[in-house]
């Protein structure tokens, strides 16, 4: 069977594109409140939220999402709480990883060497516990969380669906899963039973033509990286990328030796001022906008199982 017939072939049975969109359409999907971006950035401790909030009164920078990647088991419940007080005040998203989240924590030596992607949950016993910890987050108030294992998210969807949890609960699939093409994107979409609010993360480094086929499946939101550590800097890219896949979140994740928090958020604003100067239309979603999903109240819901 040629390439060529293999692409028709995929395109006519599973309704994907069978080529990476090298014309790049303008995406029509956007947020519900007809934004087409959004930023979200990454602390972790309950000092660097209070910096971050900070800054953004300082630059009047608007952080939709707060991705907290520590681990939600290395917070007390006093710091869970304080977090999601700090979010739902502010009108951010707060998405929290469950468990030991990107951290190596396992006394695996696969995990040592990092031959095991970050975030995986190694035999049913972790699996369990990194649920357990997700229910403990969900009493004391968060609504989102970041999931790296599809194991793990097999049970969260399942749960939901069971209204076990709150039905408001959104997931986001890390970029640790790898989701690398429109049939994976579709993929994840139907065995997840993703909502309009959840999110994927593809894999970091996806061209634009590779973007605008996922786009093409469906107009679930994307979570991509603007930046990631210091070798991903996507910032004269992202007027194009909300283009032809908006609605995405665009995430902040800069790390390693010298990099402030401060100079994180200022990363931000030049994504921001990027898209405006070069792409005047897209709009970003502003605080408490319409369809976030917000922390709740600690002890609001107890665990029925």
């Amino acid at each position: 069977m040629l390439m060529k017939e293999i692409s028709e072939y995929i395109e006519r049975n599973l309704g994907v594109p069978g080529r990476d969109n090298y014309d790049l359409p303008t995406s029509a999907a956007r947020f519900p409140d007809g934004a087409h971006f959004r930023i979200e950035l990454l602390p972790t401790t309950l000092k660097e939220y209070e910096k971050l909030f900070s800054l953004c009164d300082d630059h009047d920078f608007v952080c939709n999402k707060i991705t907290d990647v520590r681990g939600a088991m290395f917070d007390t419940d006093e710091e869970i709480i304080k977090k999601c007080e700090m979010c739902r005040e502010r009108g951010v998203e707060l998405v929290m990883s469950p468990g030991a989240g990107e951290i190596y924590s396992d006394i695996s030596h696969q995990m040592a060497v990092k031959a095991i992607v970050e975030g995986k949950s190694r035999g049913m016993d972790m699996l369990v516990r990194t649920i357990a910890d997700m229910m403990r987050a969900i009493e004391l108030g968060c609504r989102g969380f970041l999931l790296y294992d599809e194991g793990a998210m097999l049970v969260c969807s399942r749960l939901r669906q069971e209204k076990l949890i709150p039905p408001e609960i959104t997931f986001k699939i890390s970029a640790d899963i790898s989701v690398s093409n429109p049939l994976a994107f579709k993929f994840w979409i139907e065995k997840a039973e993703l909502g309009s609010k959840d999110s994927i993360n593809p894999v970091r480094d996806l061209t634009l033509p590779m973007l605008a086929a996922m786009r093409a499946v469906s107009g679930q939101p994307m979570d991509i990286h603007a930046y990631w550590s210091t070798s991903i800097s996507r910032t004269l890219d992202t007027p194009e990328i909300v283009r032809v896949a908006a609605p995405v979140y665009f995430k902040i994740s800069r790390f390693g030796p010298g990099v402030t928090l401060e100079e994180k958020v200022l990363q931000g604003l030049r994504v921001i001022e990027t898209i405006q100067r070069y792409y005047p239309e897209a709009k970003q979603s502003q605080y408490r906008a319409r369809d976030s999903v917000l922390p709740a109240k600690p002890h609001t819901w107890k665990p029925v199982l």
